[in-house]
């Protein structure tokens, strides 16, 4: 499953796109790999958005830092 990353409110483009078997959860933990070091983030917001004509439904996600 494709899911856009984002971790501002505001921001018009994700952070970057990842694929999961499932779908995350509020309050679960994503490690990313950042510049040689792990950085954590924890998952505080989920969302559907209308995408392409091929996806009708775009999950999303908002994460905050909690390195």
């Amino acid at each position: 499953m494709k899911v856009e990353i984002f971790d501002d409110k505001e921001a018009l483009e994700p952070m970057f796109v990842g694929e999961f078997p499932q779908l995350p959860r509020v309050g679960e933990y994503l490690s990313i790999d950042r510049e040689g070091y792990f950085k954590y983030y924890r998952v505080v917001e989920i969302w559907h958005r209308i995408g392409s004509e091929d996806v009708i439904f775009q999950s999303c996600v908002r994460v905050e830092l909690e390195d």
